[in-house]
């Protein structure tokens, strides 16, 4: 696997003030020639995220973080369709109200077969979670991980935060404000433990 590393500061406003390490080329990766450096410094980073509960969620850690003082350390997902992708965000507090966003890739394994091509609609009826990637299809109730999912993979979704994801913002947020170090990982099925079914060749 190889090391890959993205770096972001933002401000209390949300501001893009700096992003540093592979942005670009992880940008490029996925197809997002919209998101390099160039084009987002300045900018608000929720103008970038997709989902009012995905970009609530993210507020709420950043503003833990600035509010507090102290760091926050969580896991989450950011699968291409080709490969799951665990990466580790570690939010630093700095001075003047800013806040140090580190996303660190910490494993990653191929899906066999592949997922199908996804991309974002507000107007979808299929639904995916922004921290595990799980799925939930229409007309179902249940979430389904993309690890399980298959070629039932839907190619067009609007994205939400999945109640076990809900929980664990919300604890993280909870135990920072409480003085704990570092809030643990995402802790539930959706979100495999390291080297599950991870891809050797890589």
């Amino acid at each position: 696997m190889r090391f890959l590393q993205v770096y972001a500061v933002v401000d209390k406003e949300f501001r893009l003030l700096w992003v540093g390490g592979e942005w670009d080329e992880f940008a490029l990766q996925n197809a997002a020639q919209q998101a390099v450096a160039n084009h987002v410094l300045s900018t608000s980073l929720m103008s970038h995220i997709a989902g009012e509960q995905t970009r609530a969620a993210t507020a709420r850690l950043i503003e833990a973080v600035l509010t507090t003082k102290r760091p926050l350390r969580m896991q989450y997902r950011c699968d291409s369709p080709s490969m799951a992708r665990l990466f580790q965000l570690t939010i630093q507090p700095m001075k003047d109200d800013r806040a140090l966003m580190v996303h660190d890739l910490k494993d990653a394994w191929h899906f066999s077969p592949p997922l199908n091509m996804w991309h974002y609609d507000p107007a979808a009826a299929d639904c995916k979670c922004s921290f595990c990637g799980a799925v939930r299809l229409e007309g179902e109730s249940d979430w389904t991980s993309c690890d399980d999912i298959g070629e039932r993979h839907p190619t067009r979704v609007f994205y939400e935060v999945c109640p076990s994801c809900q929980r664990a913002v919300s604890e993280a947020v909870e135990r920072v404000l409480q003085g704990d170090a570092f809030s643990p990982a995402l802790d539930h099925d959706e979100i495999p433990e390291p080297g599950r079914a991870k891809d050797q060749s890589e």
